[in-house]
């Protein structure tokens, strides 16, 4: 099994920027647990519903950025827009 990895998740809708780390083994596992910490109030404020939320990470669409290394990204239409997440592995989680 691969170590543990902590990943900054980024995601830039209607013109707002939220920034949370997770701990994951590989980026697409870093989203649902990102996801899952969410709190309604903060989905209510960003103007997301968690399905719209569910749908874009779902996809398994994360492709790494072009040009960088260990950055990856995703994205999704919702009611209210583009929604653009990026995935950074930061560092190496100390509890690996």
């Amino acid at each position: 099994m691969s170590k543990k990895g902590i990943y900054t998740i980024v995601l830039d809708y209607k013109g707002g920027t939220y920034i949370a780390q997770v701990t994951a083994h590989s980026p697409v596992a870093a989203l649902p647990k990102w996801a899952s910490k969410i709190k309604g109030e903060a989905l209510s404020e960003w103007g997301i519903t968690r399905d719209e939320l569910a749908k874009i990470i779902k996809s398994d669409h994360v492709i790494p950025v072009d040009g960088c290394v260990n950055v990856w990204c995703t994205s999704g239409s919702t009611h209210g827009g583009l929604a653009l997440v990026n995935v950074i592995a930061t560092a190496e989680s100390p509890e690996a």
